[in-house]
This record gives C-alpha cells, structure tokens and sequence, in this order.
C-alpha cells in the first residue's frame, strides 16, 4: 500500500519553523479563512507550512487496505484542492507540503503539534445538541496540542483596519500567553496590550446583592494592578521595542476580553491548567472566545506555576 506523504523533514538539518492548518471534509468555505490566516502568517515570519488532513472518521473501526487506500486516496484529493486555493495567497518561494494521514482529524493534529510552531484551524458553526453529540475537532486540539493553536471564524476579516494583539493574563495563568504574544506582536510590528479582569465574586463584609464598598474596590483594584506588574515588567524591559500597554479592568472575563479585542487582530488566551483533562475539549470560557470574538483566538498551553510564583516574588517590596 502507498504510504502517505511524509509531513516532516528527515536526516539531519535543522527544519525550519512549520504552519500547520488543518483541512476538513467540507469544502473550502470550512477551511478558507484558516488558509488566509496561515498565509498571513507565513507573510510575517519565515515559515512553511503544511495542509494537514485526518483521513480516518471519527468512529472509525479497524479498515482493510483497500478501504484505507480509498480514504488516503480521498484525502489527498482534498489537500490538493486546498493547495490550490492557497496558491493565491502565498509567495511562491514558500514551501507547502502536504499530509493526509491514517488517522483521525484530531489525531493528525495533535501529532503534527508536536513540532509545529502554530496549528491553524477553522471552528465549524454547530448547534448546542451537535456540539454535544460529536464534539468539536478546534476545541479538543485547543486544549491538548503541545502548541498554540490559533482558531478563525469563517467571518473574521483579514488586513480590515484591526491592529494590536491582545493577551489574557490571570492570576495564575497567562505568562505562556503574554509570551507568545509578545512573539505574535514582535512579527506583526504592533502593539500589545495585556489585560487582567477582575471582579469581587464575594466578601465577608457584605452580603448577596449588596455592592462592595469603596475601600475594597480599591484593595482589590490595587492588587490587581500588582498581579499585572509581576506578569509585564518583565517583557517590557526585555523587549522595549514593543509598544506595550497594560490593563487592568473590572467586570465579567469573557465580556472584557471581548470589549478589549474588538479593534485587534488577535486574542492570545491561555487554557486552563486541567483542559487536557476533559473529553470534549475546552472550558465554557474559552468556547465562549472562540465562538463570539470578533478576531482569530490563539489558545496557548498553560504556564509553569513556579514562573508565576517567582513573577509574584518580583514585585514584592
């Protein structure tokens, strides 16, 4: 039986930094935006890149040879397709290579993540009930992929005015982010700002439905603002080009990280610490980014929380 074309280099250079983008059985307007958003990428850093595509269902059981010859037969077809559409949008130095796998979509993926520098995919629109019942292949490669993963709406639009990446930054979490960030921002020559939302959930003072008084409003704003310095003084002096801003705001998580991202041309979020645990993927609060902002999310593995301590050590009088 052919054996599918090899998706990494062999011998002993040193390969370059790879794009992968994953290409779905539906036609090109479920992988379209993913191609123009690798391809900007590719734009803005030396980089190739490889159209990925899991030939195997997903419930699939143990095929002969021939009925797996037909499915890498299939997916092939498809990668050139997609090859072609990409054609377009890219120089022609860039090198592309193509992968269709004996796998399945999310299996592909996660392999190639191994050595990828970014994995690209487009998120599907499904209802709540088709989430359910067969998953989403962008949320469970999100929140298990050894590296960020940048997810695109079919309707985000490409080189529209947008500027800046925003990145997420929490109190125990988000130090991965702003470094891929500060990366994202270094290539795309713009600004980045790093957000910390925060809200009084509860206090011994007070009871449900009764506002917090102003001297705790100021506590806790103060200590934010503490967390914020710990996790960006850092990357600002080591990287002073950078026009870094950073805020802090009180309110809902999903709908400030929305309001933050509205003119930017990326949101960079980091998942939760135990995502890799869950079946189906991703946390309700990065479904709730992927699925509403207005620009690609790039999900990042989680931090070390030793940098976190030593981050908070730092800022300590």
């Amino acid at each position: 039986m052919q054996q599918p074309e090899a998706s990494r280099s062999s011998g002993g250079e040193e390969a370059a930094p790879e794009i992968v983008v994953g290409i779905g059985d539906s036609g090109p307007s479920h992988y379209s935006a993913a191609l123009q958003l690798a391809a900007q990428l590719c734009g803005q850093r030396k980089a190739g890149l490889i159209l990925v595509h899991g030939c195997l269902p997903r419930l699939s059981l143990a095929l002969r040879d021939e009925a797996l010859e037909r499915y890498l037969r299939h997916g092939h077809k498809l990668l050139v397709e997609a090859e072609q559409a990409l054609s377009a949008m890219v120089d022609q130095d860039i090198p592309v290579r193509l992968a269709a796998l004996p796998q399945t979509g999310v299996e592909a993926l996660l392999d190639e993540a191994r050595t990828a520098e970014v994995l690209v995919v487009q998120r599907r629109r499904q209802s709540t009930v088709g989430r359910v019942l067969s998953g989403r292949t962008s949320d469970t490669v999100a929140a298990q992929a050894a590296c960020p993963v940048m997810v695109v709406q079919h309707d985000h639009q490409f080189g529209s005015g947008k500027r800046g990446v925003v990145v997420g930054i929490g109190a125990h979490s988000g130090l991965t982010a702003l470094k891929v960030g500060i990366a994202e921002a270094t290539a795309r020559k713009c600004p980045l700002t790093a957000a910390y939302v925060w809200d009084l959930q509860f206090s011994p003072t007070f009871g449900a439905g009764i506002d917090p008084d102003g001297e705790e409003l100021a506590d806790a704003a103060s200590w934010a603002d503490s967390v914020l310095a710990g996790a960006v003084s850092e990357a600002a002096r080591a990287h002073p080009e950078i026009e870094l801003h950073a805020r802090s705001v009180r309110g809902a998580i999903e709908d400030a990280l929305l309001t933050e991202c509205e003119n930017a041309e990326l949101l960079v979020v980091e998942r939760h610490r135990d995502a890799h645990l869950a079946s189906i993927g991703l946390g309700t609060l990065t479904r709730h980014l992927l699925d509403h902002a207005p620009c690609p999310v790039m999900v990042t593995p989680h931090s070390d929380a030793n940098d976190h301590s030593r981050s908070t050590r730092a800022t300590e009088p």
